[in-house]
């Protein structure tokens, strides 16, 4: 069974897979881009505490072992402030109820630090899971 980027029941997916059967799942951990939250003074999601460690806890407390885990933080990159506003319009779960209006201070500021460098990185969060029903 595969899964990428989606919300899983660990019970449900080892209800569906027989002995033996394999779940590799690629998923967005809580910590994902974060740094736009810190930089803009917003809350974090409610996803935040999503992690590699709690995906696997569930899946070992329902009949899975591991085979391969992976966690990476790749950079993401934002050549100017209307892509990241675009984006925030676009991934309503990083800023819930994202308005431009409230964060003008902020992204003002972000404006200027990307005038200057070119550009403006934030870390990303994945990992990656590969387990076996038992």
């Amino acid at each position: 069974m595969l899964n990428k980027h989606e919300a899983f029941s660990p019970a449900e997916v080892r209800r569906i897979l027989r002995p033996g059967g394999t779940f590799l799942t690629q998923q967005v951990g809580g910590l994902d881009c974060v740094g736009i939250n810190d930089r803009l003074e917003a809350p974090y999601s409610e996803y935040a505490d999503w992690s590699l460690s709690q995906a696997i806890t569930g899946l070992k407390s329902n009949g899975f072992e591991i085979v391969e885990q992976r966690e990476q933080f790749p950079i993401q990159r934002f050549y100017d402030i209307g892509a990241l506003v675009y984006y925030l319009k676009a991934i309503e779960w990083q800023i819930a109820d994202f308005q431009p209006e409230r964060y003008i201070e902020q992204l003002y500021g972000l404006h200027l630090d990307i005038q200057r460098d070119g550009y403006w990185d934030v870390k990303q969060h994945r990992f990656l899971i590969h387990a076996r029903a038992v």
